[in-house]
């Protein structure tokens, strides 16, 4: 059986929250078999399995507001908001570039989440590398409407929290004896249902894909069946759930570089407060 699996919710900016529990992670040297993200939770999770203290934060404050990296006039040329190309291109010094060598050569397999445009379900990208990586990570976070769907080896995707936002029965179904969740919604956050006017620009925008417009009206519904569902198995101790204890209230493309930092001290501060009861359970 296999022993260990670290899920990651997306959420954009809200990430980072799971970017402080990562690298209390790291620094009390706690690692998993398989990491397996969605979105902005793949983002952070790709820090995580490469090793890297505090990159996700040190980018996401530093440059938030550097055009080449975060800008929402990207999205007039039907490109992600967040340049992932950016992200991953050699800087130099002052950046700190990804590691893809240790990435590469690690142990823990990576997977990320996306949802076929197609087909309207979940497809899972299983420890892509290089430029697969970068990819896979674009249509795990190309958001539907100002993104365009992302051409993968799997088909088109957008958005991985479409169809599976917090993938713990991916872990489930794998065959993991210990599941670590974190989430960057306090556990009693419900989503509201899709309104007519978002299921009728679903329909205008992807109507030539009934089962991607079903599933992404569907989306609310699916969300607060995961987090129900969590709720439950975090009661029956199946699984251990570390979520902010208070509602967030950074936004998706938050702009406040202080409220950025400050999740992400909330994300360390409430990690290690709970890392002696995740010790123990992944003890038993």
């Amino acid at each position: 059986m296999k022993k260990t699996a670290l899920v990651l919710e997306g959420g954009a900016l809200r990430g980072q929250y799971t970017a402080g529990v990562l690298d209390t992670f790291l620094a009390q040297g706690l690692h998993f078999d398989t990491v397996i993200g969605v979105s902005a939770g793949a983002l952070c999770g790709t820090n995580y399995v490469s090793e890297q203290f505090g990159r996700t934060t040190h980018v996401n404050v530093n440059y938030r507001h550097d055009r080449n990296y975060i800008s929402l006039r990207r999205a007039l040329r039907r490109q992600d908001v967040i340049n992932l190309d950016y992200l991953f291109a050699p800087h130099g010094a002052g950046w700190e570039d990804f590691d893809a060598a240790t990435y590469n050569a690690s142990a823990t397999q990576f997977v990320v989440v996306a949802t076929s445009v197609t087909n309207g379900r979940p497809v899972y990208f299983v420890h892509p590398k290089d430029a697969e990586l970068v990819e896979a990570l674009k249509a795990s976070s190309a958001m539907p409407f100002i993104s365009a769907p992302q051409d993968t080896r799997l088909g088109l995707c957008l958005d991985g929290g479409i169809t599976d936002s917090i993938p713990y029965a991916y872990a489930q179904a794998a065959g993991f004896a210990k599941i670590v969740v974190v989430r960057t919604r306090e556990r009693a956050y419900r989503k509201a249902a899709t309104s007519p006017v978002l299921a009728a620009a679903y329909q205008h925008t992807f109507g030539a894909h009934p089962r991607f417009v079903a599933a992404a009206c569907a989306r609310p519904e699916m969300y607060n069946r995961q987090a129900t569902a969590l709720d439950e198995l975090e009661a029956a101790g199946d699984v251990f759930v570390i979520a902010p204890q208070q509602p967030v209230t950074v936004k998706r493309l938050e702009g406040d570089t202080d409220k950025l930092q400050a999740l992400y001290e909330t994300g360390r501060q409430e990690s290690a407060a709970a890392f002696e009861a995740l010790s123990a359970y992944l003890a038993k």
